[in-house]
């Protein structure tokens, strides 16, 4: 199996996706049991009679688990086939200049996913409420690290720096469209997987141009910043002082994103990414891809369970 690295390599990412979903699931199921003997009637999304801090904490360690231990298995598969994760130090204009584009993006992949919220919406999709946060600042504190820097470092290392760099042999662009594919419907929600997705193009772009996975960090946790600060705000302030913040950082975004455009190609952020071609007489990158089962399945699997959302 290893003589044909695409498929081994294929196999492995499929391994690695479908232990992050199984540890999503057990891990969450095993919490909502242990609070429902705790509180009767609780659960992990209905924490009802429970500390605000004892939720925060077991999310917080849910978040590292599931996405710690996926992580530990891709780089130890990953060191025999003489893969490393990048992580060299990114040029601060790069950085200075990719932060207000990807915020920029963001803001625009937001509004994709409103107007696909509104026409699911008339489908009859039950579009998933936002998290409520808590009101203790200590919990308020774990909250915001289990919400917006985890997910950055985590991700961003699993995603961009191990799936996406174990694929790059095969193609810059097969790289970045294969790990968005998977990066994207597992957050299960139709509604946000076109903007998902084209946020993990750019990310997984940006990680290829800079030779790093510091830049994605940093971008990925400003746009979850960016998130927790507009939730905060609509639970915390009143309409006018609401839509205030709101059109203050649109404009903001708008107004430095478009500059920083301009600065693209200045600063090395805007170049061909390098192809693969496949030699004659060889089955294609994606048909590999699809012959290998492990990947499949997961891929399959996905699928099935976002769309099952949609009827839910």
């Amino acid at each position: 199996m290893k003589k044909d690295r695409l498929f081994y390599s294929a196999n492995l990412v499929g391994l690695t996706v479908f232990l992050y979903l199984m540890l999503s699931t057990l891990l969450r199921g095993a919490l909502s049991l242990f609070l429902a003997v705790y509180q009767p009637g609780a659960a992990l999304h209905n924490p009802v009679g429970l500390p605000e801090l004892l939720i925060q904490l077991l999310n917080l360690a849910c978040s590292v688990v599931n996405l710690g231990v996926p992580l530990w298995l891709l780089c130890r598969t990953m060191r025999p086939l003489n893969v490393r994760i990048p992580h060299a130090k990114v040029p601060r204009k790069q950085l200075l200049t990719a932060l207000p584009i990807f915020l920029l993006f963001t803001t625009l992949c937001t509004a994709l996913a409103n107007g696909l919220r509104i026409v699911l919406d008339k489908g009859g999709y039950s579009v998933p409420e936002a998290a409520q946060l808590p009101s203790g600042n200590l919990a308020l504190f774990f909250c915001f690290i289990a919400t917006c820097v985890v997910p950055a470092v985590g991700e961003e290392l699993l995603f961009r720096g191990g799936i996406q760099q174990l694929l790059r042999p095969w193609g810059d662009w097969f790289a970045i469209l294969v790990t968005s594919f998977f990066f994207s419907f597992l957050h299960h929600d139709l509604s946000q997987l076109p903007s998902i997705f084209a946020m993990s193009v750019f990310l997984g772009y940006v990680a290829v141009v800079t030779g790093s996975v510091r830049a994605g960090i940093l971008l990925h946790f400003a746009n979850n910043l960016s998130s927790f600060l507009l939730l905060w705000a609509r639970q915390r302030l009143d309409a006018t002082n609401l839509l205030g913040l709101s059109i203050l950082l649109f404009a903001i975004y708008i107004a430095c994103g478009l500059f920083a455009l301009l600065q693209l190609r200045r600063v090395g952020l805007l170049r061909p990414l390098a192809r693969y071609t496949v030699p004659k007489n060889q089955m294609g990158r994606w048909e590999r891809l699809l012959y290998a089962p492990i990947c499949s399945f997961t891929a399959l699997l996905l699928i099935l369970t976002t769309v099952m959302e949609y009827f839910r």
